[in-house]
């Protein structure tokens, strides 16, 4: 959750519609003029910007998107207001109008919306959600048809997650090739976030994650050789900044006690324009190693803010190139250049 926002703003309070679950809604899609997202963004090498659309819908459910998957050929959406949206994958080269048909799940935790932040996929089709406020994971039930709420069994972390504020836990969680999770949490410890690396949702290593200066991590995805991390950062005079960075880490034994990615894929330098980014998911690389790239952008349920769903094409590189490119230019020169500005067009 946006805690600055949710300060200097009022937040929207919206009825539930009763006996909402495994509900269809009507999503509509405005593409954006790519010129009002390129203004201020910088794409690395081998990242194209494919499409941008603003969502919006009249179901009251609608917004405050924080995860985002690919699953099954469908894009997964889940809302920090307990809610699980599903449409099959938009095509990047064409419009998505009319208003596309949106599976609308709600997820429950006794009698309560949970605050859910992200979801992961481990390689043996689990779906993890992981839940903000409560510092837990849990296990996305198979849905028993008709429209009962998916039931949520929450796993507790320890510290330090457990020590962070409810509305600074975990934003990150992704999946790593060997079955393990990465939970990364939104609030500060030092220098650091503090992380959990989990096996069947038992945490087994704590680790750091450090962003960029005034960035903070809210979402990670894993393909191929890659760990990526989408950061945010947000000025009330110059409005929203981030970046998309990537750290070469095949599985959970590449990952260092502190992970600083150094790579950017993409960063938009403050702009009111691409709005509160939280989601991020990646479709598997087609068959020129190129993969597809989604980002979502919360609204926190509030008028002045949008929903934004960004479409981004990436051609990785040979993580051990870039391993190498690290060691080479880990050293900050004279002038203050690094691997990322090096490696940013």
């Amino acid at each position: 959750m946006f805690a600055i926002l949710a300060i200097l703003a009022v937040a929207c309070t919206l009825p539930q519609r009763a006996g909402t679950g495994g509900h269809w809604a009507e999503v509509r899609a405005r593409a954006l003029p790519r010129a009002e997202l390129e203004e201020r963004l910088r794409l690395g090498e081998g990242v194209e910007l494919l499409a941008a659309w603003r969502l919006d819908s009249d179901d009251p459910r609608f917004g405050g998107f924080s995860g985002l998957l690919v699953h099954e050929g469908r894009l997964l959406a889940l809302s920090d207001r307990g809610t699980l949206w599903s449409a099959p994958l938009p095509d990047p080269h064409g419009p998505l109008a009319p208003p596309t048909a949106w599976q609308v799940s709600e997820l429950r935790i006794g009698a309560r919306a949970p605050d859910s932040e992200d979801l992961a996929r481990t390689p043996d089709r689990r779906l993890w959600i992981a839940l903000e406020g409560a510092h837990a994971l849990a296990p996305l039930p198979v849905p028993a048809g008709g429209d009962a709420p998916l039931d949520l069994e929450p796993r507790p972390l320890p510290e330090p997650i457990a020590g962070l504020p409810k509305n600074l836990g975990i934003e990150a969680l992704v999946a790593l090739p060997d079955g393990s999770l990465l939970a990364i949490g939104e609030g500060r410890l030092g220098e650091t976030h503090p992380a959990l690396l989990l096996r069947d949702g038992r945490p087994v290593r704590t680790l750091g994650y450090r962003p960029a200066p005034s960035f903070a991590p809210t979402a990670a995805e894993h393909i191929g050789d890659w760990l990526l991390v989408l950061e945010r950062r947000f000025s009330p005079l110059r409005g929203f900044a981030a970046r998309l960075v990537a750290h070469p880490a095949r599985d959970a034994t590449d990952l260092p006690a502190i992970v600083e990615p150094a790579f950017e894929l993409a960063r938009w330098l403050g702009s009111w324009s691409i709005d509160n980014l939280e989601g991020l998911a990646a479709e598997p690389p087609d068959d020129q190693g190129t993969v597809r790239l989604w980002l979502v952008a919360d609204d926190n349920f509030n008028p002045w803010q949008r929903t934004l769903l960004i479409a981004l094409a990436w051609r990785p590189q040979p993580a051990a190139a870039v391993r190498a490119s690290s060691r080479r230019l880990s050293r900050t020169s004279s002038r203050g250049s690094s691997l990322s500005a090096t490696l940013l067009r």
